[in-house]
């Protein structure tokens, strides 16, 4: 499928570098660099027809960094044959006998309340997590169904409600925590306890290094080209070329986009007003729809970054841009955590100590699976008729 802009491949962008003409080209051109290349190798005969190489091998390399936030992905067509001698079946392996020996299924035994009580909607619950490393407060946001990778929008919405109520309660107890976050393990792969599926809300009394770091790159963007705003203006570049998507209304509006420098494969980022709002909540539950049941995405690591304590107070103008009176905007990033027929990690010393990640999967692939979803749900978007620019 051919993205909105014209490019159907992170390789096509690569042969147009650099792009010119507008202001989201200018935005693009400054916040990233692409560079592409080939990689040549000779391979015996034998290994050539194992695995179907031609012998004068030749390889076309792109690799994307983001200059301000400092990350890069490298991409190639070919990594996606690579051999996994670690490998087993794909199906999802359920520990607890399908509920019948889960904790988080006996919730009112067998998980810790915290000092404030439980919040309780019709589809979720929350706990104090036993085993904490955060402080002064640390909790779950539970399902009450069992399966992790099966929920609707009204469960996802009541995720992020009873997280934004458990954040707001916390920390009407605990005034000395100040730096909420909502984070979501899905299974083993991606660094879950339990199968059943839940969330983590946090408070903590240090602010985390990675809002510390985007907010001193903002101010240092803001320093540099005259009063920019970074997240404006890093719409405005997966705007350029296509990446980006909208929900929503005039009055409560959401973006996302699929990340030119993902973290971690399929990455996607989502900004919004605050966890109550409708359309973030449906943009949400659209973009993890979209990696699941289009993608195939079966284990994924989500959180939600920037969460005001103020819930009165949203983070952005009501049309997904970011409010100049705020540094920071809400932000959910997702990415997904691999094959679960790969039993070797996605982490390796490149992500480590590199700062630097491999991408599987082409954001203009993850970009047309979201607008699948879209359209099959009535809410089909393009950035040039819903995205307004910075």
């Amino acid at each position: 499928m051919q993205a909105a802009a014209g490019f159907g491949s992170i390789f096509e962008l690569a042969s147009a570098w650099p792009l010119q003409g507008s202001h989201q080209a200018d935005a693009l051109t400054r916040l990233f660099s692409i560079t592409s290349g080939e990689a040549r190798c000779k391979v015996p005969v034998v290994l050539s027809q194992k695995y179907g190489m031609t012998e004068d091998n030749c390889q076309h390399v792109v690799s994307v960094t983001d200059r301000l936030m400092l990350t890069q992905t490298w991409f190639n067509k070919v990594r996606t044959q690579k051999p996994q001698t670690f490998s087993q079946t794909a199906t999802i392996f359920d520990p607890t006998d399908q509920g019948r020996t889960c904790d988080f299924c006996r919730w009112r035994e067998l998980t810790a309340e915290d000092t404030f009580g439980r919040i309780e909607s019709e589809s979720v619950v929350t706990a104090s997590n036993l085993f904490k490393y955060c402080e002064p407060c640390h909790g779950l946001v539970l399902f009450k169904h069992h399966n992790p990778l099966s929920f609707d929008q009204q469960q996802l919405s009541e995720l992020l409600e009873a997280g934004n109520a458990w954040i707001q309660k916390a920390h009407g107890c605990y005034p000395r925590g100040q730096y909420p976050l909502f984070i979501w393990n899905c299974l083993h792969r991606a660094g879950a306890s339990q199968y059943h599926g839940h969330a983590q809300v946090l408070l903590s009394e240090v602010p985390l290094p990675a809002e510390e770091r985007a907010q001193l790159a903002a101010s240092r963007y803001a320093a540099v080209h005259e009063g920019g705003n970074y997240y404006n203006d890093l719409l405005a570049a997966h705007d350029a070329v296509g990446l980006v998507r909208a929900v929503g209304t005039a009055k409560d509006r959401a973006s996302c986009f699929a990340s030119l420098s993902p973290y971690k494969d399929m990455e996607v980022v989502i900004l919004g007003s605050s966890l109550s709002s409708h359309a973030f909540q449906r943009l949400f539950f659209q973009v993890l729809r979209a990696l699941i049941d289009r993608l195939g995405v079966a284990t994924f690591n989500a959180a939600i970054l920037n969460i005001s304590l103020d819930a009165q107070r949203p983070l952005t103008d009501g049309e997904g841009r970011a409010d100049p009176s705020h540094a920071l905007p809400l932000i959910a990033r997702v990415v997904s955590r691999g094959k679960l027929t790969n039993q070797a990690s996605d982490f390796g010393a490149l992500e480590v100590f590199g700062g630097a990640s491999i991408g599987h999967t082409d954001p203009f692939c993850v970009i047309a699976a979201i607008d699948e979803e879209l359209h099959a749900h009535g809410a089909a978007t393009s950035s040039n008729d819903q995205y307004r620019g910075c």
